[in-house]
């Protein structure tokens, strides 16, 4: 016949379950201190290109008038490029295009140099003398977006933009009126995704 002790807990077994139940809760409230970033889970990983409604229709009705529209029904997008930028093509240029998702609230900026060829080089000289280069491989939505960011974090008041082309590298966006079409372009973009300029 089994003993009566055989349903309770043995002493030692007592003991391990307290420092276990005491290590966990410590362990936890520990690991509380460390939570100020959190995972993202959502599977959203483009949250920097979302747009809102609001500001998609303030950008439709009141800034796209400024322009050109390039609807692309396969890819579920439109395509904007700024109405005066230069289309010539008998001189190298650097034109941004902003793009918006019709499926999903997304807006994004594209690099569109011309001569097309990649990857692109681009040198930044600042009015002290400073200079640093930029290259642009391709590739998806966060690549461009990544090189407009850097492109836009470099560019600036009294610098000059030299792009490569073959082997010499060729001055482009001298005159204001580029350069003003370029902080349009950027202006607008950085609106339509809440971002401050």
């Amino acid at each position: 016949m089994a003993s009566a002790n055989s349903d309770s807990f043995s002493p030692e077994m007592i003991r391990i379950l307290k420092i276990f139940g005491i290590s966990t809760l410590v362990f936890v409230f520990i690991m509380s201190f460390f939570n100020e970033k959190r995972a993202n889970n959502s599977g959203d990983e483009s949250s920097e290109m979302r747009i809102t409604d609001a500001d998609r229709l303030y950008f439709r009705n009141v800034r796209a008038s400024t322009f050109d529209l390039e609807g692309r029904n396969d890819a579920k997008m439109n395509i904007y490029r700024h109405g005066k930028r230069d289309t010539s093509q008998e001189k190298p240029t650097l034109n941004f295009a902003i793009l918006l998702n019709r499926v999903v609230d997304e807006a994004y900026i594209f690099i569109e140099p011309y001569p097309e060829e990649l990857p692109l080089y681009l040198k930044l000289t600042s009015a002290e003398g400073m200079t640093s280069e930029l290259t642009f491989y391709g590739g998806n939505k966060f690549d461009h977006f990544t090189f407009a960011m850097d492109f836009f974090e470099k560019y600036g008041e009294g610098v000059q933009l030299s792009m490569k082309v073959q082997e010499d590298w060729i001055p482009i966006l001298e005159e204001e009126k580029e350069r003003d079409i370029l902080k349009t372009v950027f202006s607008d973009y950085f609106r339509l995704i809440n971002r401050p300029n």
